[in-house]
């Protein structure tokens, strides 16, 4: 008997349950071609795709589901820049996994990466309690702390402001152990951030040789690059994050065309956070980016902590803003689109959420000129190369793992689409967006003063002495 309901949970790799279900009716995206297909008919058995095209004559004997003709099956959606912290009593970032998970899942972001994590312990925890089925959530591709000055937060501006956690002294081999460490710990794929030229190559060297993939966020705070791109592609890196050059369209930009000559030769996959860049102004000019009320899933509390606070200045100002557009147009042009992948990087100051938030990247990057088939790519098997588990992720294909979500309607047409979903199955288990937002409303956050140590950062040394 095929769950239709979830009882239980599976995650990143773990023994699916049993069940076998036939999906016909209605239509299929194809991640590899780009093309929106009569769906052929997908049996999923034991969480897994097993046929994908059944004979119309043949005898079903076990769970059907039939799609109404409008309706459209995507493979799950893959966030590669998904903060699961939040920044809720003024003391710094914490993460919240449990229900913010439910709202990734609910919005059908079926695998996510975390992009840095301050307490990382409670994402792997987490990752662990989905996959012994004891939560729900989406796939966790942890990435540990961040590996390099970052992990002090704001209080380190550039890669040479020094923090306990990644001392300006630290030594080859103590860098080389902190990846072996954290891959030991089943991290996938590491955040480079506010680390020198020389820290970078330790790092991208040492994730390469333990299967790490890697990505870099490489401009400081104070409008500088802590590492050029120009000298970390060709170090192996894996993907770019934001920008492409630290120019608003004047000299600065000049780099342009070689820094993407450089991404598209060493096959660097690109991830532009438009929404986050475009934040409050964005949001202005495009009202559908918010269609419903984010703030109904924090706590009280919690929310009476973000309004007094008030609403945030924007992320960047409309030249920066405008230069980033320009970046990804031009990187699309030049061939890019197989190594466009999407990350929303929503850390939460406001009533925003990550999961929400990737609808709006995918508007988003649809608005700026990006086909739509091209951002649903991006959002699937791009992703799912990016973090090298295409093979078990990111297209509708025999042998893959049974991560699907069906939306109302045709998203070629309108991006919006995605996120009028009927249902998302992961690992072959069915879940209803609606029961899994009532599962998190009123849940994020402290519930008082007395929880705030919860949401307050805490930076361990790197050393004991």
């Amino acid at each position: 008997m095929f769950c239709m309901l979830p009882v239980s949970a599976s995650a990143q790799w773990s023994n699916a349950p049993g069940g076998e279900a036939v999906i016909t009716g209605g239509w299929l995206f194809d991640s590899q071609s780009g093309q929106r297909l009569p769906n052929p008919g997908i049996i999923v058995r034991d969480g897994k795709i097993v046929a994908v095209g059944i004979d119309p004559n043949q005898e079903i004997t076990f769970s059907a589901i039939e799609l109404q003709p409008e309706m459209t099956i995507l493979p799950g959606l893959i966030d590669l820049h998904a903060h699961y912290n939040y920044d809720l009593v003024d003391k710094g970032r914490a993460e919240e996994v449990h229900y913010t998970g439910m709202v990734f899942l609910a919005n059908g972001v079926t695998s996510t990466w975390s992009a840095g994590e301050y307490f990382p312990e409670r994402v792997i925890n987490q990752r662990d309690r989905i996959d012994q089925r004891n939560a729900i959530g989406p796939r966790l591709f942890a990435s540990g702390p961040y590996m390099g000055g970052f992990r002090c937060e704001y209080a380190v501006k550039t890669a040479d402001d020094d923090c306990i956690a990644w001392p300006n002294d630290i030594t080859e081999d103590e860098i080389r152990a902190e990846v072996d460490y954290w891959a030991d710990r089943g991290v996938t794929s590491i955040k480079i951030k506010q680390a020198t030229p020389e820290e970078t190559r330790v790092l991208i060297e040492q994730a390469n040789r333990r299967g790490l993939t890697t990505a870099g966020h490489f401009s400081d705070y104070e409008g500088g690059y802590d590492v050029d791109p120009r000298e970390a592609i060709p170090m192996g890196l894996g993907r770019l994050e934001h920008n492409i050059t630290l120019g608003n369209g004047g000299p600065r930009s000049s780099e342009l065309d070689e820094v993407i000559d450089l991404l598209l030769r060493h096959e660097v996959y690109f991830d532009a956070n438009l929404q986050m860049y475009g934040g409050v102004n964005l949001r202005n000019d495009l009202p559908d980016l918010i269609w419903t009320d984010e703030a109904q899933y924090f706590t009280p509390h919690a929310r009476n902590l973000l309004e007094k606070r008030g609403p945030p200045p924007p992320e960047s100002d409309p030249e920066e803003f405008a230069q980033r557009l320009v970046e990804l147009r031009k990187f699309y042009a030049a061939g890019g689109a197989d190594l466009l992948i999407v990350g929303t990087d929503e850390p939460v100051y406001t009533t925003l959420l990550p999961g929400f938030a990737y609808h709006r990247e995918l508007m988003v990057m649809e608005w700026a000129g990006i086909p739509a088939a091209d951002v649903i790519k991006a959002a699937t098997i791009n992703g799912a190369r990016a973090l090298n588990v295409d093979d078990k992720l990111g297209s509708v294909e025999v042998g893959k793992l049974a991560d699907l979500l069906v939306v109302r309607g045709n998203p070629l047409k309108d991006i919006r689409v995605t996120r009028d979903i009927g249902w998302v199955m992961k690992d072959g288990h069915i879940y209803r967006p609606a029961e899994l937002l009532a599962q998190a409303r009123g849940q994020i956050g402290p519930a008082s003063e007395e929880d705030h140590a919860e949401w307050s950062l805490v930076i361990p040394p790197l050393r004991d002495n």
